[in-house]
This record gives structure tokens, sequence and C-alpha cells, in this order.
């Protein structure tokens, strides 16, 4: 994953919880497995 992947894949997610289509423990649990994902992949390389 690119890190313009990356950000429009937390842009998504901020998008989603402003408009309250997901509430902040899914926000969190989902920004988090975000994070994580990418820097495993990051570590990797």
């Amino acid at each position: 994953m690119t890190r313009e992947e990356l950000k429009e894949q937390i842009d998504e997610l901020m998008r989603q919880y402003d408009e309250e289509e997901i509430d902040g423990a899914t926000y969190a649990q989902q920004m988090m497995e975000l994070t994580s994902s990418a820097r495993n992949k990051a570590d990797e390389e």
C-alpha cells in the first residue's frame, strides 16, 4: 500500500465517522488496523 492509498483510506474512515456511519469504537479499531498494517508492510520492505 502506498502512502497515498493509506491517506485515502484514512480520509474515508474519517468521513464515515464524521457522518456517523460508524461509531467511535469501530473508527478506532479500523484506524489501528490500517496503521498497523501499513507499518508492518513498511517494515517488510
